[in-house]
């Protein structure tokens, strides 16, 4: 989201779960009767309701639960009514895993999966500090052993008091890096600390060739908004980093302006991805001098449709078009104005002919191919999902799917690509709303439709998000967009973050009974 997201306070969750492999398996989901499964937790739950999609019909309620619930499982009373339209009853979708089980309140998920919650906003870190809030983009990396090294962005603005802390790049910057080192062996967290910090808006990011996580600030704020150092980077982040990085420097060849998503191909190509909308956003590349040291600088460029210039592609499109391109030289990546337009580097790509997009968000590559999302456009507002294949100096663009309804896809913005090929979405749509919505985790199957992987459920009061907008203080309605989405290295596990308060969760399954 673009609104300035300051937290006023932060509350721990969930605490640390200890848990065996053998346990989670045994402990994923209900039967059909709704009788609780076997695990560690409280009373079982009736069996979760179906939810009815657009011409759908809600599944029945289940019976009140008889066994222990599982971690993450559901407890309580028996299961509601699922709510349904008007029509008839819904299509199974290919690859999907069935209705959707609350589980504690949290979130919801196939009765086959579970959740472990760690590294809740305000636990203390491994270093001693507290586990800052907004949790957003995140990947994984191989640990050691059974372990598995997430890093985690935290999307927050300005410090009330600078810093005295020389390792940070602007004393002023409240966001910067979190790792965790999670082990898949025990389901448990083994240790947390900050990685960067005194970035800001550190919104979503990539990996790149030499193992490293490229956090991006969603902004171009500086010394004219009261920070001590300009912003709008992308900053590098080691994955084996063990302490907090000293006198970090951003990657300025990159560009500075509001950037989303950064990932490096096996090429040594960076895509990545802007989020302004003032006027559009652009799909941009870097192409470094050196692959494995993007330090060393590089020729940043944007996407342009051969003989279309200046390409509107968030309205009037249909859905499997496919257009060639070209990549046009941004010849000052560091526009000096970039701080009173944040649209600097944007209007010289577009004065060449650059393509428009609507609020590129998420950006994930498998096997050489780039895709990517615009959360806001489409003839309906409501998001679009892309594809990008480089072909020599240009490359084709695909329109993969276009949402004209909410209920099935509203405003995606995390993704990433499954084993399997699917494409999962993080909702960033109406739950963060003035009236109160929900948000999903979805996915995109290979046929170009959508199923619900998760729900969130946790109401949170949105005056802690923004308290200009939200002005009243204490009411819970709405729910947190997830972010973060990305799968462990065996692709066994899938980890995502509930962006507030800030919470991170590790989910399990049996990931062969669909399209996942």
């Amino acid at each position: 989201m673009a609104f300035d997201r300051k937290l006023t306070r932060r509350s721990a969750l969930h605490g640390t779960v200890a848990i065996t492999i053998a346990q989670i398996l045994a402990a994923c989901g209900s039967d059909g009767d709704g009788d609780g499964s076997l695990g560690t937790g409280g009373t079982g739950a009736g069996g979760a309701s179906g939810h009815g999609g657009r011409g759908g019909r809600g599944g029945a309620a289940g019976h009140a639960g008889s066994g222990d619930a599982g971690l993450g499982g559901a407890s309580g009373a028996a299961g509601e009514t699922g709510e349904g339209g008007a029509g008839g009853q819904r299509a199974v979708i290919e690859g999907s895993y069935g209705e959707l089980v609350p589980r504690n309140g949290v979130i919801s998920l196939p009765e086959s999966f579970l959740y472990i919650p760690f590294a809740a906003a305000g636990t203390m870190m491994s270093d001693g500090a507290a586990m800052p809030g907004a949790h957003d983009g995140m990947a994984c990396f191989a640990g050691k052993g059974s372990q598995v090294i997430l890093l985690r962005n935290h999307e927050l603005s300005a410090s009330d008091e600078a810093s005295g802390d020389g390792k940070f790049y602007d004393a002023l910057g409240a966001g910067g890096v979190t790792v965790t080192v999670f082990d898949t062996a025990t389901g448990s967290e083994v240790k947390s600390f900050a990685a960067l910090r005194g970035t800001i808006e550190n919104c979503n990011g990539g990996t790149s060739l030499s193992g490293s996580w490229l956090t991006c600030e969603e902004t171009t704020e500086g010394e004219a908004a009261g920070f001590l150092k300009p912003h709008g980077y992308v900053f590098e982040v080691p994955a084996k980093t063990q302490e907090l990085i000293t006198a970090p420097e951003p990657l300025r060849a990159m560009g500075r302006f509001v950037h989303e998503a950064a990932r490096q191909d096996q090429s040594g190509v960076v895509y990545m991805t802007e989020d302004n909308g003032d006027p559009a956003d652009g799909f941009y590349r870097f192409v470094p001098t050196d692959k494995l040291d993007l330090a060393k600088g590089g020729r940043l460029q944007m996407l342009a449709v051969k003989d279309q210039p200046q390409l509107e592609t968030y309205t009037g499109q249909t859905v499997g078009v496919e257009y060639a391109t070209e990549w046009v030289d941004i010849l000052d990546p560091d526009p000096a104005n970039a701080e009173s337009d944040p649209a600097a580097v944007f209007k010289q790509g577009l004065a060449l002919g650059g393509a428009q997009f609507m609020g590129l968000e998420g950006l994930a590559l498998q096997d050489g191919v780039a895709y990517f999302v615009a959360s806001e456009a489409g003839d309906a507002e409501k998001g679009q999902v892309w594809s990008f294949t480089p072909e020599e100096d240009g490359g084709t663009l695909k329109l993969l799917y276009e949402s004209s309804d909410g209920a099935v896809l509203d405003q995606p913005d995390n993704i990433t690509v499954s084993p399997q090929g699917a494409i999962l979405m993080c909702e960033d749509g109406d739950g963060e709303d003035i009236d109160g919505g929900d948000n999903w985790l979805r996915v995109l199957n290979q046929k170009g439709q959508v199923f619900d992987f998760a729900r969130n459920l946790t109401k949170i009061d949105l005056h802690e998000i923004d308290d200009e907008d939200f002005p009243d203080a204490g009411v819970a309605f709405g729910t947190s967009e997830f972010s973060g989405v990305c799968f462990s290295p065996d692709g066994k596990w899938l980890f995502v973050n509930v962006q507030y308060p800030g919470l991170t969760l590790a989910i399990t399954g049996n990931w062969a009974n669909g399209g996942i």
